[in-house]
Parts: C-alpha cells; structure tokens; sequence
C-alpha cells in the first residue's frame, strides 16, 4: 500500500494546484434546470466511481498539497488523467478494506470472534475515516453557537479569536466563493445572449465577422477572464482588511496550506488538508477555496479540538456544561416530536441526588427513557487486533452506547418493580410514577455525535439481557432530520412511536450506515415493514428525502419519485386493525403491545 501511495505522490506532482483542486471543487457544485438535473447533481455518487466520495477527495486533496509542484504552470485538461487519479484512490482505499477481511487461515470456516472483531473493527473504521459527518451546514453552524459560544471567553483566550469571529470568516468565503460564481455564470449568459445575437443570414458577412472577432470590443473576452481569475479564489488583503492584521494572520496560520513535500501518506493520518482547506497559490497572494463546507468542518473540528484538550484549565467544567447543552438540544428536539401532551422529566434520580438519568417522557401508555451522551468518537486503530478492545471498551463505557443503554434498562426495572413510584427531577424534587405495570417503557440511547452503523445495530457490542429490548440510538442530527421528514409528510407523534417500536423490533436485522436512511426505508419500502428474520439493507442510493425538503426550503425544486406513489397521510390504526408492519397480526397484539 504504500508503494501505492509513493507512487500516486510522484504522479500528483505534475498537476497544477488550482488545475486538481479544481476538478474535486466541481464535484460538490450543483447544477441544473429542473427538479430531475438537481436530484441527480447533489447526488455526488451520480459524478463519481469512488465508494467514499467526500473522504476520498478530502484524502486527494491532502496528497496533492503534500507534494511539490513539478507541473510548471501547464495545465493539465486531460480528463482521463483525473480519472486514473480517482482509479489510484479507489485502488488505495481497497486495500484498507482487504485488512478487515481477513479471517484467519481458515477462510472457509473462520472463527465468529474473528469475523466479529473484524466486522466491528471495518465498521468503525469505515464510519469514522470514509464517511462524511452527515448534517447540513447551518446545522453545523447551529451546534458550534451552541455548544462553543458559552465558552466563548475561553476560546478567545486560547487563540485570540470567538466563536463570531470564526462564523463570520466562515462566511466571508462562502460570499466571496458564491459570489464568483455568480459572476461567471453572468459572463458566460452575456457571452450566450451576444452569440444569440448574430444574424444567420447577414447581409454583410464582413462586419458581422469582425463583431465576433471583436467580442463586443473585448469586453466579454475580459469579463469572462476577470470572472475565472477570482473563481474559487479569496485574496490574502481581503482578509487582513475585514479582520486586521491579528486576527486575519492569525486565521491564516490556522487555516491556510502551502503546497510543498510532506510526510502525509495514509488516508487514517492526520490530513493538511482537512485541518487546513485554504490553499496558497503560486503568488502567496491568493487562497483557493475548494469548497466552504471544507471550511466550515475545519472550523467546528478545530474549536472541538482545542476546547476539548484534556489539559485546559476548565476541562472539566467544560465536560460538564456541554453534557448540560448536549442534553437540551435533545430536550428541544423531544418536545417537537412529543408536544404538549407529554410530561417531560430531566436529570432523574432514583434516589434524591444519585444515580442519576437524563431525560424521561410520559405520553400517553408510554415511558421513554432517553439516555444522552456527548463524548466524542473515538477514533478506531488500523489494526482489527487492536481496534476491537478500544472500540468495545469505549461502546461499553459510562459514555458510550453500550453503558448508556445499561443505564436505561436499571432504570426501566425500577419502574416495573412497582405499580406507584417515587422519582426525582432536576435531582431532588419528587414526582410520581403512576400505573406502571400498563406502560410500555423504551430505552432510547441519543448522542450528540455520529456511531454509523454501530449505532444502527448495536448487536455485535451490547451486552444484553434475552427479554430486554433493544436500544433505539439516534444522534442529535439525525433526530432533528427526522423530525423534519415526518413533519414535512404530515406524520404525528403516533407514526413517531410506531417507528421506534418497529425499530427496536427489528433491531437486530436492520443494517445500514445512516438511520435517516433506514426510515426512509421504513416509509417508502414496503417490504421494510414487514418484519423479518433476514438482514434489511438500507443504502444511501438514489434520492433523499431530507435533501428533497432542505432544497425546497431554498426555493430550489427536487424529484424524489417514492413521494408519487404515496399519500401524505398514512390511515389510523385500530386496536383490532391488522399491525401496519406487515406481520399479519393484530395491532394489539403487535407493534400496538
């Protein structure tokens, strides 16, 4: 693999910084018509053969600005060459893969606990190195306001900037960057509209000759040149000007790179790249911008980071809060699903001041026990030998998944030792548990960031008891998308619980990377409903939902056909009506139980 990886280095240096990092911009620019161009373009799997588009690129792009540039100015447009680059990363990504599959000497009859670990270990390593975080990106500027501006003080301390000042250079590229294209999509229809404007049938072919020749006396050659000068492009004086001298050098050293040789080779290492996606052009004068969104990750992952470091003064006052700001988020988000009707609980004890969970609900016949946890993702070794323990020690831990769920369930035995009991909330005020021996209690497991697939089926990790149900894990953002989806096809907070109970029912034969596609499944297959004792695969192909609804709250049109052949108002279920899941049986005696 490495010789792979040398070799790709050699072959990079002959492209052109703007040239690369220009053709991996374009795969993340959405253009089109109508409704079916855009489906198809903000699909970037439509664009390219890679399996992880957005890492892989990410991992291009760290190789090229770890190289030195041999290509003297000369443009490279030869396609087939990117497209032997994208071969080369894909090449190198598979072999990574190869590590996990290997079982052993016997391959033909491998031990479970090898298949096990490896499975896990490729799992974890697959959800953390290849793919993106899945959330948009003014849910990623709404969790760095909330979470970081409490410690705004502290971050300005640290690096002599706040959390406005980063938003706001943020923003500043994402301006400049929309901007230019818009001017060059305003060149290229002036350029249209005057070629538009050429008689077919010219009476003096000459002077119509010459008009082209001239291009209108030079000015669309010049716009169009002025416009591809900028695109993509922020200058090093813009900067200093809008922040001064402190603070815009400070902004560049922190997310600015210099293209030269660097001792950046695997695709787990820490990427230039990624920690700084500005890159310097030739003249030191000029930053090319790939693409915001590379900045605004590299903006969130750097805050995290440097209020995150273990050393700091306020540590842990600072684990504490954003546990507490964790919490609310999930708080907030509840309510919208739950409304009125529920009775909402936080920081519950057993006991009055110990043993304490985060959040319950009472609606109706149901009580919820939502466990959150903010600790961050661990990030997975290479090695499955290795990574296993450390991806078990964590999944198991006081803050992790599996210690979440253990949690719930003491808490869900209590409830069903007694018929009446006595709780606390907010640590010390009593409140009453009533009926309990008729209610359906579900652990829900909600942490602030992103497990993939070890959070959407938990079974190769939990340590769980035969007649205890299954966790429902779901992170913060895709709680919020969910949220919006059932909103946007007029779900109520029934459709809500029977997904849950679904969810948990068929827990343990429900893959996929992602929950918001498995309920997208659950609404659009209907085969998803029936429950089942195969594997379910839910994969994120084709069109989405969650982008069907954030594009349209833009104005913008998008085709989703699973919408056409489905109503917007699914039926109520009776007690004695056959389960909506498919099994055949009473709701009563199904998913209604």
């Amino acid at each position: 693999m490495e010789e792979k990886i040398k070799l790709l280095k050699e072959k990079l240096q002959s492209f052109g910084t703007r040239d690369l990092l220009g053709m991996i911009g374009v795969q993340f620019l959405t253009f089109g018509n109508n409704a079916a161009d855009v489906t198809e373009q903000s699909d970037i799997f439509k664009k390219t053969d890679l399996t992880s588009p957005h890492k892989q690129y990410t991992y291009l792009a760290g190789l090229l600005m770890s190289t030195d540039d041999h290509s003297n100015g000369v443009t490279n447009d030869n396609f087939r060459k990117y497209k032997e680059l994208e071969e080369d990363i894909e090449s190198i990504t598979l072999e990574y893969t190869k590590t996990f599959l290997d079982f052993g000497d016997t391959p033909d009859n491998p031990d479970f606990d090898i298949v096990k670990r490896n499975l896990v270990s490729m799992q974890a390593f697959t959800s953390y190195f290849d793919m993106d975080i899945l959330r948009y990106k003014e849910q990623t500027e709404n969790l760095i306001k909330g979470l970081y501006i409490p410690f705004n003080k502290e971050l300005e301390q640290l690096t002599s900037l706040n959390v406005n000042d980063y938003l706001t250079f943020f923003h500043m590229i994402e301006d400049s960057f929309s901007n230019a294209l818009d001017d060059g999509k305003a060149a290229t229809q002036r350029l249209q509209t005057f070629l538009n404007s050429f008689d077919p049938t010219p009476g003096n072919i000459e002077n119509e000759f010459q008009r082209l020749i001239s291009g209108d006396n030079g000015r669309i050659g010049r716009e169009i040149q002025n416009a591809m000068d900028v695109l993509n492009t922020i200058s090093k004086d813009k900067l200093i000007h809008t922040f001064g001298e402190a603070k815009g050098k400070k902004l560049l050293e922190i997310f600015a790179l210099e293209r030269k040789e660097r001792n950046f080779l695997f695709y787990n290492r820490p990427n230039p790249f990624a920690e700084k996606p500005l890159c310097w052009l030739d003249n030191g004068q000029t930053l090319y911008i790939v693409h915001p969104t590379f900045v605004l990750s590299a903006i969130f992952n750097f805050i995290t980071n440097t209020l995150e470091n273990p050393k700091n003064s306020f540590a842990e006052k600072y684990k504490r809060e954003k546990g507490n700001i964790t919490e609310n988020l999930f708080h907030q988000q509840l309510v919208k699903v739950f409304g009125d009707s529920a009775t909402y609980h936080t920081s519950v004890c057993e006991e009055r001041g110990t043993k304490e969970h985060d959040i319950l609900i009472e609606y109706k016949d149901y009580i919820f026990i939502a466990e959150v946890k903010a600790s961050k993702v661990r990030e997975p070794f290479f090695n499955p030998q290795k990574a296993f323990p450390r991806i078990k020690d964590h999944f198991n831990s006081d803050t992790g998944i599996g210690g979440a769920y253990q949690q719930a369930i003491v808490l869900k035995k209590l409830i069903e030792s007694s018929d009446v009991l006595t709780l606390y909330e907010e640590k010390t005020k009593p409140f009453a548990l009533t009926h309990c021996s008729s209610k359906t209690i579900l652990p829900l497991v909600l942490t602030l960031n992103q497990f993939g697939s070890i959070a959407v089926n938990t079974t190769l990790l939990l340590d769980k008891e035969d007649d205890q149900p299954y966790p429902w894990v779901c992170n913060l953002h895709d709680l919020e998308n969910i949220i919006e989806i059932n909103t946007y096809l007029k779900k109520d907070t029934r459709d809500f619980i029977e997904y849950i109970l679904w969810r948990i029912k068929n827990h343990k034969v429900t893959l996929s990377s992602d929950e918001l596609d498995v309920i997208e499944g659950y609404y659009f297959d209907k085969n998803a409903r029936i429950a089942k004792d195969t594997n379910m695969f839910f994969l994120p192909t084709g069109p989405s939902l969650i982008d069907k609804i954030y594009f349209e709250k833009k104005c913008i049109p998008y085709h989703f056909p699973p919408l056409d052949s489905m109503p917007l108002k699914s039926q109520k279920v009776g007690r004695n009506d056959p389960c909506s899941c498919g099994s055949g049986k009473k709701y009563k005696k199904c998913c209604g139980a």
